[in-house]
C-alpha cells in the first residue's frame, strides 16, 4: 500500500466489537439492581463505582472483586461473597456478548492489513473480566501485539500507553494509524502522542457521530485502507 503507514492500531469496544445491536445492549439489564444487591444506594454505588475507574483501567484493582470489597468497606456494608462472585460471572458473561456479531468486514479489514504487511495492535482500556472472550473470538490471530490496559499499567489517554505500543511494533508514532471510537480522549491521545487518528463509528448510533473529536469518520471498517494509504487527508 502507498503511504507511509507502518502500523494500526485498534481501539476495541465499540471499534471492533460492540456490547450492542440494533440500538440495543446484547445482554439486558432490565431489572437488574447491582447496588441494591450488595447492600448499597444506586447513587452511592454509580458514584464509587466511576471514582475507581482509573484504578481498574490501570490494575491499581487485582480484580473486579477487590473494586467491591474496596467500595464496601469504604461505605461500612457488609460484603457477601456469594453475591459478589455471581455479579462477577454475570459481568464476565456480558462482557464476553460484546465478542459475538462481530462485523464481517472487521474480519476482512485485518486480513487485509495482514496480508499487505501492516502492522497491527490493540490498545485497550479494560479490565481483566472485560476481556475474557478475547481469546476465542477470532480476532487475536490478527494481531501483532495486544495491549490491555489494566497489564501494562497506563490507560488511554496517556501517551505511555502508545508509545508502548510503537516499542513493541518497532515503529515511530507518525508510521501509526490509530483507529477508535473516541471514548477516553483516546483520539485526542494518539494525536498528542504523534500518531494519525481516525474515529470509527460503524457501531455507533447516528446520533452519537455528530460528535466531533476533529478526525475523519471512518463510516465502515474497510474505510481504514483509504486512511492507511493516506487517501483520507
Amino acid at each position: 500500500m502507498e503511504g507511509n503507514t507502518e502500523a494500526v492500531l485498534f481501539d476495541l469496544f465499540e471499534t471492533l466489537i460492540s456490547e450492542y445491536e440494533g440500538g440495543v445492549r446484547k445482554v439486558d439489564r432490565t431489572g437488574r439492581n447491582d447496588a441494591a444487591r450488595l447492600g448499597l444506594e444506586h447513587d452511592v454505588y454509580r458514584r464509587e463505582w466511576g471514582a475507581r475507574h482509573r484504578g481498574r483501567m490501570t490494575g491499581e484493582f487485582a480484580d473486579y472483586k477487590a473494586v467491591m470489597r474496596h467500595i464496601l468497606e469504604g461505605q461500612h456494608v457488609a460484603i457477601n461473597e456469594q453475591v459478589m462472585q455471581e455479579m462477577y460471572e454475570e459481568r464476565v458473561a456480558e462482557k464476553k456478548a460484546a465478542f459475538t456479531g462481530i462485523d464481517p468486514e472487521v474480519i476482512a479489514l485485518l486480513d487485509k492489513l495482514k496480508r499487505e504487511g501492516i502492522a497491527t495492535g490493540l490498545v485497550s482500556n479494560c479490565t481483566e473480566e472485560e476481556v475474557r472472550g478475547w481469546q476465542t473470538s477470532g480476532l487475536a490471530p490478527y494481531f501483532d501485539t495486544v495491549l490491555f490496559s489494566y497489564e501494562v499499567g497506563y490507560a488511554k489517554p496517556d501517551p505511555a500507553i502508545y508509545r508502548l505500543a510503537c516499542e513493541r511494533l518497532n515503529v515511530k508514532p507518525e508510521q501509526c494509524l490509530f483507529i477508535g471510537d473516541g471514548g477516553s480522549d483516546e483520539l485526542n491521545g494518539a494525536s498528542r502522542a504523534g500518531m494519525r487518528a481516525c474515529q470509527a463509528v460503524w457501531y455507533l448510533p447516528e446520533s452519537m457521530r455528530e460528535k466531533t473529536y476533529g478526525s475523519p469518520q471512518l463510516v465502515r471498517p474497510m474505510q481504514v485502507l483509504q486512511a492507511v494509504a493516506g487517501q483520507l487527508e
